[in-house]
């Protein structure tokens, strides 16, 4: 486990080192800072993958506010408070402007465990627990309103979270200077320990719990699409809504914690912005 938190460390700081040096010799910038905060809310129906559960009904908060070129947010808080300009990361991170067309972000992001005990058909199967993920992201316009992005990130608590990488097409289509809609369609693919942690039964859990144990190795785990509207109602106030669907793919799609092979997202909210 210290040899993977440590690797995972290193991962992430020669990221933000790339950055520093490449700022201290002219070929990276720092973009502008922005200042402010937004907080907020939304209404969120959502379905798993893993287990039969229903979908579910939850209110999100959310936030977002700027510590020099370090930003904290939660969910969708970055696309608002800076709607209409460049996409920001979820979670704590800074960004650099690349050669003006590229950019390059780290960031840390908490990914919420799973537990099996509102599932009696997955009882007795071990939790995926709570851990937290280095993020390395990278992103380009293609001209017009298209965009394509990649990114990395891997548990650094050496929680079996893995490593996992992803790349997607986006293109937003604005009605007007306040009104757009944004639509992606994204890959994901994780290496055996990202999967086998998500969707695997061990041979340890298979004894003792009477299953067939189901061991994956890497590949890709699925195929997402979204569609997101925001509204910017005046200078302070912003609604938004959006529709997401994820297929799982290969191995992930096969195994036998999975109640879903397509699960979709529906949200809608509203949220305040100081600026």
């Amino acid at each position: 486990m210290k040899s993977t938190c440590a690797r995972s460390l290193a991962l992430l700081v020669m990221g933000l080192g790339v950055g520093r040096f490449a700022l201290a010799t002219g070929a990276l910038s720092v973009p502008e800072v922005d200042e402010g905060y937004l907080i907020g809310a939304s209404v969120a129906s959502s379905s798993s993958h893993v287990g039969n559960a229903k979908a579910r009904y939850t209110l999100k908060p959310m936030f977002a506010f700027q510590l020099g070129s370090v930003r904290v947010s939660r969910s969708r808080a970055t696309t608002l408070m800076s709607a209409g300009r460049e996409k920001l990361e979820t979670g704590v991170s800074t960004d650099f402007d690349i050669f003006s067309d590229w950019r390059l972000s780290a960031s840390l992001r908490v990914d919420n465990g799973r537990s099996f005990d509102e599932d009696p058909q997955l009882a007795g199967l071990p939790d995926v627990r709570t851990t937290l993920r280095a993020r390395l992201s990278t992103s380009r316009p293609l001209g017009g309103q298209w965009s394509w992005n990649a990114s990395v990130d891997q548990d650094i608590l050496g929680r079996e979270g893995g490593l996992r990488l992803s790349q997607g097409l986006g293109y937003r289509l604005r009605m007007s200077e306040n009104t757009h809609w944004d639509f992606s369609a994204s890959t994901t693919w994780g290496n055996g320990r990202y999967l086998q942690t998500q969707y695997g039964i061990d041979t340890a859990s298979a004894a003792n719990t009477g299953r067939a144990p189901y061991l994956l190795g890497s590949g890709w785990e699925s195929f997402r699409t979204s569609v997101q509207f925001t509204h910017a109602i005046n200078e302070h106030w912003v609604t938004f809504g959006g529709l997401d669907l994820s297929q799982l793919l290969r191995g992930a799609a096969h195994s036998p914690l999975v109640g879903r092979v397509t699960t979709h997202g529906l949200s809608v909210g509203v949220a305040y912005r100081s600026k």
